[in-house]
């Protein structure tokens, strides 16, 4: 398949959001680039599969863009999928409560002055509770995030310290804070949980979520077809064993099955431990202190009749986070919803019958028009590793030094400012393709 493959410019490891935006870009300059990845989907985090219980598609996870990931969009424009993606202008969140619900986000006024207008009607917290939720977010806006030294360097200080009360918290910030960063509130770091605020809220780009109107490998399904084109090539189910440097460079790597390809240069854009473990295999000593991560678990519900009309609802003060409704998202004629919930370590461990019995508990309590008898099938998808956690000063992690300067590495955990997501793995893939062909 490979044994005698001629040299490349560039070999990427992974086929995640990072290596395909190296291999986009890269291939676009004119370069020949292989792509390496282990299973059988391009995608990394972000793909679907047959569940084998069900038998339906469904995607690894729920993911979520706003206006601020342009570069994202950069990409699925690159791949003509940018028509793949829904785009709800203003947010328009509703957001459920002991019964009630009422909407973050409005409707009938664009940028931040819907938001403050949906705040002012917003049914969840008291007058005074608005008071202070909109003098926290103006004093973000007029906040250079970048370049201060918060005193509370953890970001439930921050909310404290700025008189946000547990139903202020409850019902805004961990609806927006805890999904983004998959963590709690209470020990994520405050720069990053403002700059998602801020990015979020107070950009120059259009105010969106933006959602998946097909399934995650439907996404990256064009760019098979646009590598094909050039010299450029992908190989799936395809392990890496380890690097070959020779004269302090890398001139190779060995694939599982004995195989070598070389190349000029060389991108790992897998996982921060899968990568760390890549160079101990290869005897490349490193100095990388590991980053922790957090979990995330996706509840997928087929009921007989529909359980809501909204493309997504959140929920504040259940143990539910958000209803995603991928029927409607997707087109289609059934009512499939998905339960995402992130920062799971109270549910990871769980037996799968144990979790589709408590959250089909908690949809009913939520909305009662649904019975147990109503569920027709589940699934329950745990990504135990789903993201890098931004504590305890994570941005000093989020490198690798090797003593190759034609090794470069491209993932969300790299430090792109960015908190584990999407945006932040593209960013990455874009950024060593320049240094590459700079």
């Amino acid at each position: 398949m490979i044994k005698n493959s001629k040299k490349y410019d560039v070999v990427i490891v992974g086929g995640g959001i990072s290596g395909l935006s190296s291999l986009i870009t890269l291939n676009n300059k004119g370069l020949k680039v292989l792509l390496l990845e282990k299973s059988a989907f391009l995608g990394g985090r972000a793909f679907s599969f047959e569940d084998q219980n069900t038998g339906e598609i469904v995607d690894n996870g729920q993911h979520v863009i706003v206006g601020a990931c342009k570069e994202f969009v950069n990409l699925i424009k690159d791949i003509d999928s940018e028509n793949k993606i829904i785009k709800v202008n203003n947010f328009q969140v509703p957001v459920i409560y002991e019964g009630e619900t009422s909407y973050l986000g409005s409707k009938y006024f664009k940028s931040i002055f819907g938001l403050f207008i949906s705040l002012a009607r917003y049914k969840h917290l008291n007058l005074i509770e608005k008071y202070y939720l909109l003098i926290a977010l103006i004093k973000i806006k007029f906040t250079d995030i970048d370049n201060s030294n918060f005193k509370e360097k953890n970001f439930g200080v921050w909310l404290n310290n700025n008189k946000q009360n547990s139903k202020s918290i409850k019902c805004f910030w961990e609806l927006i804070i805890k999904p983004a960063l998959n963590d709690n509130l209470e020990i994520v770091e405050t720069n990053v949980a403002l700059s998602v605020i801020k990015r979020s809220f107070f950009g120059k780009e259009q105010l969106y979520l933006g959602l998946p109107k097909t399934n995650l490998s439907s996404l990256w399904a064009p760019i098979e077809k646009i590598i094909e084109k050039g010299s450029s090539r992908i190989f799936k189910k395809t392990n890496v064993e380890s690097l070959i440097s020779s004269k302090e460079k890398l001139v190779g790597i060995k694939l599982s099955n004995g195989d070598i390809i070389r190349a000029k240069n060389f991108i790992i854009s897998t996982s921060q431990s899968a990568a760390i473990k890549l160079l101990s295999d290869s005897n490349i000593n490193i100095n990388s202190t590991p980053l922790e991560t957090s979990p995330i678990i996706g509840i997928h519900f087929w009921f007989k009749k529909s359980v809501i009309k909204e493309r997504y609802i959140a929920s504040a003060g259940s143990k539910i986070q958000w209803v995603f409704n991928v029927s409607k998202n997707h087109n289609k004629k059934d009512n499939h919803i998905v339960i995402s919930q992130s920062a799971a370590w109270e549910w990871i461990d769980k037996d799968k019958s144990y979790i589709k019995k408590l959250f089909l508990d908690e949809l009913i309590s939520l909305f009662p028009h649904i019975k147990v008898s109503d569920l027709e099938k589940y699934c329950v998808v745990k990504q135990p590793n789903a993201t890098f956690r931004c504590i305890d000063n994570s941005s000093n992690k989020r490198n690798i030094d090797t003593p190759f300067n034609n090794l470069f590495f491209a993932g969300d955990w790299t430090n792109t400012s960015w908190p584990s997501t999407m945006e932040s793995a593209v960013i990455s893939g874009r950024k060593v393709a320049k240094l590459i062909t700079d």
